[in-house]
């Protein structure tokens, strides 16, 4: 019997308990299951689910007015929403507004201006804003920027506007480093990439870091692409003039010292044009290149080049025919 009893009043303090909990903690319980039922989402879903959605295209300054505002807010790829294809710009807008963004490149992540200009059309402007991309990129990040390049198509990859463009940045990468990637490249690839190296080398801070890539590329010639000792001859003879005529005394090549020569005498045209003839008058088919010097130098100094052209050195050096006609233009009869 006190058994019996003992539990009754067990199993009823058990059913008077369950019932008081019912009655006071109905609002705790429902907050206990609603959040542990509520899906878990994370920082990106959330700012994704919170993506404003751009505005009807009126016009690029008003498009870009407020992409500037959502990036202030943090949204940082608030311009890729212009170029879907629910936003319904036209392709002329899309490059309008394109335009205007990699215009103000330094603004934004180069990566989203780089998904931006890959979705246009491909043309003759969308190509030359991916050049103009790659090239700001270059300047103040040349490994990042070179990571984006090597991956390009081929088509896009081995061009004079990727290449030539992207040079003046990639020139103070290590040497390994960018001989790697002129392995990636076609010959054709390879002879721009050194065309930009050498077109730049008078303006970026090392010009040992260029020569030694220099020495180390087997570059073939390429008709498309500028002569690389043509930009040699122009841009060391502005740098380091010894080291010039060193190389061109050392060539044993005439069309490479052809070209040497016709560099460096460009550089010298406007500083020592009489040298500059001098150099032009070294190559192999100098004629018409040293009327041109000649041409110059009346352009910039006239006295002093018609006193030349009456001179010893003018009828050593220059085409007799030509050197006649120049005098008469300027009512000047020629000595024998």
């Amino acid at each position: 019997m006190p058994f019996t009893r003992l539990l009754l009043t067990t199993t009823l303090c058990a059913v008077l308990g369950a019932i008081a909990g019912r009655q006071t903690r109905p609002v705790v319980m429902e907050t206990v299951v609603a959040a542990s039922t509520k899906p878990v989402i994370s920082p990106t879903q959330a700012a994704a689910s919170f993506q404003a959605k751009p505005p009807p295209f009126t016009s690029s300054t008003a498009s870009m007015e407020w992409v500037w505002l959502q990036m202030e807010k943090g949204d940082t790829t608030a311009a890729e929403r212009f170029f879907r294809k629910d936003a319904g710009l036209t392709d002329e807008q899309r490059l309008s507004l394109a335009r205007e963004l990699v215009q103000n490149g330094r603004r934004m992540d180069p990566r989203v201006l780089a998904r931006i200009v890959m979705s246009l059309p491909r043309g003759d402007e969308s190509d030359r804003l991916l050049w103009r991309l790659v090239s700001d990129w270059c300047s103040y990040d040349a490994e990042d920027a070179l990571r984006f390049i090597e991956v390009l198509p081929a088509d896009r990859l081995n061009t004079a506007g990727i290449l030539v463009n992207s040079a003046f940045g990639l020139a103070d990468l290590p040497v390994e480093r960018l001989l790697a990637f002129a392995a990636t490249l076609n010959d054709k690839g390879r002879a721009y990439l050194v065309e930009g190296l050498v077109g730049f080398a008078d303006q970026v801070g090392s010009w040992r870091n260029t020569s030694a890539i220099l020495a180390k590329l087997n570059v073939q010639p390429d008709k498309a692409a500028i002569s690389a000792e043509w930009f040699l001859g122009r841009n060391l003879g502005e740098i380091d003039p010894q080291a010039i005529e060193s190389q061109i005394a050392a060539e044993t090549d005439p069309v490479r010292r052809d070209k040497l020569l016709s560099g460096y005498a460009q550089t010298l045209e406007s500083i020592d044009p009489e040298r500059s003839i001098a150099l032009e008058a070294q190559t192999t088919d100098s004629a018409g290149n040293v009327r041109e010097r000649v041409e110059f130098w009346l352009s910039i100094d006239r006295a002093a080049a018609l006193a030349w052209l009456q001179s010893e050195a003018a009828r050593q050096l220059m085409d007799r025919t030509a050197r006649v006609e120049l005098l008469r233009t300027y009512q000047l009869e020629a000595t024998p």
